[in-house]
């Protein structure tokens, strides 16, 4: 006997005895499941396993009964969609059906171990009013006891350290687009999807800006530009007033479409503190009178004052000329000295009016205190002072005080033109003169004039007979002021 073929036989026989077993396992298996669907089964999500196709359909309908979706969202968000909230149902009778046929179909036994997970959309419907105001009314949207925040594009700041520009980050926020919300969810419910995390979904409002795009590291280059330079005037006697970064960072404006610009009025509202700390005319001065006494008089027009229009032009133009590119990068890596005179702007104050000297410790005492004149209106007398001494003096007439169009101005004035001769001009008067020397831009003036009552001269003659405002003068003694007093001299003229 060959004793190789008998082992052959044998291992036929086991194979065969396997086979055998399998076939009757796979009957079993098919006997068993002939009503019910495979193990590790399901419909749409829906568990059907080792269910009946009654059954089956009863799992569905009460799925879609109890059906929740649950919506994660930013900053720990959760919120539950209930189905019976939005009357949701479906047809889906013959989708079960079919995939129970399938089930059972031929040589879909295999799936018993496998399972399978038939992919089907139902028929879905629900009350779209119903889900539209269940999700308007969410916290979500509306942000009852939960912080919704905008979403904030990357954009260029002041770093305090640093002491220039830097980029702030984007910030992302949890404000949802609305419309994509709506969408997102009510394609989710027709899936009959039990989760959904919408940070993954791109229903978010975006950052317009992010820290890498091109557009704000310009931005950052320009804000760096704007802000690192020095604007200062030279106001005389190492005396000096600087716009620094300090103060141009607070001016700098980054537009929604990161532009960077300098708010102007910002700005002026720096230049009028600036004319108004130097301004001097209108200021209340006191000078020895020519009784030596000192007195205060107030108003006037003479006095420092830096011409507002154009500063605000002049500064502007400073702030927005462009800096080397170089000289800024290497003061921004680098703040020293050297890098920083790079980008210092010198400037020369532009004056609508100038006084006699510039006086940091006591601004008012601008004028000439040893050279000037006074016009005291109680004693109707004129007095020319040279060295702080008076050198001469004069009786005057000067204007009507009952007609406020006639009076003549109190206040610390200056003299602004000298004629020998010129011809006044009123309403209703034109007269020739002589020696006249203008105090006020409104008429008022040094001058001679031909009264026919100057032998009936008094203190209070200008009560009754005074000039349109001017101070009249006798030939010899207007002759002899004209000569004495210079341009821009100051003329006080007092009750």
């Amino acid at each position: 006997m060959d004793l190789k073929k008998i082992k052959i036989t044998k291992q036929a026989k086991i194979c065969l005895s396997l086979l055998i077993a399998i076939i009757m396992l796979l009957f079993i298996i098919i006997i068993l499941y002939n009503d019910k669907f495979y193990p590790n089964t399901s419909i749409g999500g829906i568990d059907v396993s080792n269910m009946t196709l009654s059954e089956a359909k009863n799992a569905v309908q009460t799925d879609l009964k109890n059906h929740v979706l649950v919506i994660k969202g930013r900053n720990n968000a959760k919120y539950e969609l209930r189905g019976a909230d939005i009357d949701l149902n479906a047809n889906y009778e013959k989708q079960v059906e079919d995939c129970f046929k399938k089930t059972h179909g031929l040589f879909s036994f295999y799936k018993i171990i496998s399972g399978e997970d038939f992919d089907v959309n139902f028929d879905i419907s629900y009350n779209k009013e119903a889900f539209k105001n269940n999700l308007s009314q969410s916290f979500l949207i509306t942000g009852d006891n939960y912080k919704i925040t905008a979403p904030v594009d990357a954009h260029v700041g002041y770093d305090k350290t640093a002491k220039s520009g830097k980029v702030i980050k984007e910030k992302q926020g949890n404000q949802l687009d609305q419309d994509k919300f709506y969408s997102y969810v009510e394609k989710s419910i027709q899936q009959l999807k039990t989760k959904v995390n919408l940070d993954k979904a791109n229903v978010y409002l975006k950052p317009k800006y992010v820290q890498t795009d091109k557009e704000v590291l310009n931005e950052l280059s320009q804000y760096n530009n704007y802000l690192c330079r020095w604007v200062r005037f030279d106001m005389g006697e190492k005396h000096y007033e600087t716009i620094s970064p300090k103060e141009i960072k607070d001016w700098i404006v980054i537009g929604d479409d990161a532009s960077v610009s300098i708010d102007q009025e910002k700005m002026a509202q720096w230049v009028e503190k600036f004319c108004l700390k130097y301004k001097t005319v209108g200021k209340t001065r006191k000078f020895k009178s020519h009784t030596g006494e000192v007195l205060e008089v107030s108003g006037g027009d003479y006095g420092w004052q830096i011409d507002y229009s154009q500063t605000v032009d002049q500064v502007y133009k400073a702030l927005t000329e462009n800096n080397t590119q170089s000289d800024v990068d290497a003061y921004v890596k680098n703040k020293s000295n050297t890098n920083k005179k790079k980008l210092l702007k010198k400037l020369e104050p532009i004056y609508k009016n100038k006084a006699y000297k510039m006086n940091f410790e006591n601004p008012t005492e601008d004028y000439n205190t040893q050279t000037y004149s006074e016009v005291d209106i109680s004693e109707q007398m004129v007095y020319a002072f040279q060295n702080g001494q008076v050198v001469y003096s004069a009786k005057c007439v000067t204007g009507l005080p009952s007609d406020a169009t006639r009076s003549t101005k109190t206040g610390c004035w200056y003299i602004k033109d000298k004629k020998l001769e010129y011809t006044l001009t009123g309403a209703d008067y034109t007269t020739p003169t002589k020696y006249w020397v203008r105090i006020t831009w409104t008429g008022t003036g040094y001058h001679y004039m031909n009264r026919s009552d100057w032998d009936k001269w008094s203190p209070e003659l200008y009560r009754t007979r005074g000039s349109h405002g001017c101070v009249n003068l006798q030939l010899e003694d207007v002759k002899n002021i004209y000569n004495l007093v210079s341009m821009r001299d100051m003329v006080f003229i007092h009750d």
